[in-house]
């Protein structure tokens, strides 16, 4: 019960923030700029497709392997400011779904990566939910899951 209330909360609040830019020039101006910091996309044929799930919206678009986590994250933050700073304070954690078990990305300590790296090469396929309490409260730092990907590190490394 707890857990289905809290999906219904966190689906309420992130439709939220996404309409926010409508009726605010202050988060249009934010999500421009974390649009900015993103790197070009590949043309179609390279780079890595990678898609975020927003809850029941998806979007996707390319990345090269060795474009960041932090590119990413701009991506993140270019659709709602306040999604990138939920993630950010782990109030909410982006998953990987090609890893099993699913677990969250260590976003702070892997900003810095490459895609490639953290397994999203040559795809991935991310989420923004929740985060469990025990990570949001940085109990839980080790929650591993396989590794994937071409070059990827171990899932223990990046979480």
């Amino acid at each position: 019960y707890k857990e289905a209330k809290q999906l219904i909360l966190f689906e309420k609040d992130l439709r939220a923030i996404q309409l926010a830019s409508d009726h605010s020039e202050d988060e249009a101006i934010k999500r421009a700029n974390f649009l900015s910091k993103c790197p070009s996309e590949p043309p179609d044929g390279r780079g890595a497709l990678l898609q975020l799930n927003l809850g029941s919206e998806k979007v996707s678009r390319r990345f090269d392997g060795d474009d960041t986590l932090a590119d990413a994250l701009h991506w993140v933050g270019a659709h709602g400011s306040e999604i990138y700073e939920k993630v950010m304070s782990r109030e909410w954690c982006i998953v990987d779904l090609n890893r099993y078990p699913v677990a969250p990305i260590d976003c702070e300590k892997n900003q810095k990566k490459t895609l490639q790296y953290i397994g999203c090469w040559p795809s991935g396929i991310l989420e923004v939910r929740p985060s469990p309490e025990k990570w949001a409260s940085g109990e839980d730092t080790n929650m591993a899951g396989s590794a994937r990907g071409l070059g990827a590190a171990s899932a223990s490394m990046i979480n």
